[in-house]
């Protein structure tokens, strides 16, 4: 797998006592508390989240959180996405808690590509974490867990959607899993698929048509609250660090994919797109260097931050893109009524 080019993937198992994980952890510092806040995203610039508690030297990416703003996910890891792990913290009045390691992490293991359903129910992500027996397993798994009153459940292996490969980046729309897989025979050396969720799990996994795997590799595709626009990264064309693209919903299918413009990518990787529960806003990580006032430098160091923009703010660059690279006067979708899920 390209670890440093593709998606992040590193760590953690779950203990083998049957009980429920411990409860969310709050915080005590009221004025600490106060300062944890979401930024909200501009018309013209790519926000960085959460400076030294969300992001800070290490990598941070894959930021979730639920449709009422209670809980939150994020992946953080050493340089090159060593040692990952899931971190989580709950909103503390007005603010949000500290952050920590979900209950469930194991250093024996690699968990990594938190999501959180809307509703905050359950947590899809990726591990390496035994699926039976101590050791590790070969390559990293979709896997998800429940929440139920603020605490978590045990981890479940999701075996329908795995393969030989490596899975990572997996989220949940209208019935539909999507994940990139390394797996053999797919159109390219890590390519998005997405299986249909069935009584019993989940059908066999089936790759997206064009224009979403194109590339020599892509991945953490996502999709707007209206089914319209869909985002993902890629390393196509000319490209030698993975981009953000996006494609709209048209009447007749999907447009082109179209590299997103600034401010959403930056001289750096740009990955792990995700909107908001609510569709207002894109979130994504970058290891962008270049700073907006005020952004802390030893932030900027190289490694990944979590950023957001508006979801408007996406949905033009799309359409400036298509205008300029495909010549569509007049691109369709994007923010229209609902559409179907993607094939």
């Amino acid at each position: 797998m390209l670890a440093s080019a593709c998606a992040p993937m590193d760590h953690a198992e779950s203990s083998n006592a049957s009980a429920r994980s411990p409860a969310l952890p709050h915080a005590h510092d009221s004025g600490a508390v106060a300062e944890r806040q979401l930024p909200l995203p501009q018309a013209d610039v790519a926000r960085l989240v959460g400076a030294d508690w969300l992001s800070g030297t290490r990598n941070d990416y894959n930021l979730s959180t639920d449709t009422a703003q209670n809980f939150m996910v994020f992946a953080r890891s050493a340089s090159n996405f060593k040692d990952s792990r899931i971190w989580f913290a709950r909103r503390d009045g007005s603010g949000w808690g500290e952050a920590a390691e979900v209950p469930f992490s194991d250093p024996r293991y690699r968990d990594s590509d938190p999501w959180l359903t809307p509703d905050g129910q359950l947590l899809y992500f990726v591990s390496n974490r035994s699926i039976g027996g101590e050791s590790p397993n070969t390559s990293l798994d979709i896997w998800r867990v429940a929440l139920e009153n603020g605490s978590f459940g045990v981890p479940e292996h999701l075996e329908a959607v795995a393969s030989e490969g490596e899975e990572l980046g997996p989220e949940l729309h209208d019935g539909w899993l999507y994940f990139n897989s390394s797996r053999k025979g797919g159109p390219a050396k890590l390519a998005i698929y997405r299986a249909r969720m069935n009584a019993s799990g989940f059908d066999a996994p089936q790759p997206l048509a064009a224009p979403f795997n194109e590339g020599a590799v892509q991945g953490d595709f996502t999709l707007s609250s209206n089914g319209r626009l869909a985002v993902f990264w890629s390393r196509r064309d000319d490209s030698t660090d993975p981009d953000l693209f996006a494609a709209c919903r048209t009447n007749e299918g999907w447009s082109a994919a179209v590299r997103l413009p600034p401010p959403i990518n930056a001289p750096g990787m740009d990955f792990t797109p995700s909107f908001s529960a609510d569709g207002k806003e894109l979130r994504f990580a970058s290891m962008r260097t270049s700073a907006n006032p005020g952004d802390p430098a030893d932030v900027l160091n190289g490694q990944a931050n979590l950023y957001v923009v508006q979801t408007a703010v996406a949905i033009q660059a799309t359409r400036l893109a298509l205008r300029a690279t495909v010549g569509e006067p007049n691109p369709e979708g994007c923010d229209s009524s609902r559409a179907q899920a993607p094939g």
